[in-house]
């Protein structure tokens, strides 16, 4: 069952490579990676302001996707 969705995300990201082209993989790299690193950036100036360790699980899941999609993409290249 693995193999099965390892090679589903595989070809959707050979399938997404050959219509978005190169260049547009690397525009997306650099905009998850603005983003992530926007996210991440907000969640630690939010918890170091505060005196009580506030965890925003909806911006720590959203942090964990666009992680995700850049490795993805990086792979891709």
């Amino acid at each position: 069952m693995i193999n099965v969705l390892c090679n589903w995300f595989h070809d959707w990201g050979v399938a997404i490579k050959d219509g978005l082209g190169e260049t547009w993989l690397i525009i997306l790299l650099v905009a998850f990676s603005v983003i992530a690193l926007g996210l991440l950036s907000n969640i630690l100036r939010a918890s170091i302001n505060k005196t009580k360790f506030v965890i925003k699980w909806g911006q720590i899941l959203l942090l964990a996707v666009f992680i995700l999609f850049i490795v993805w993409f990086s792979i891709l290249l």
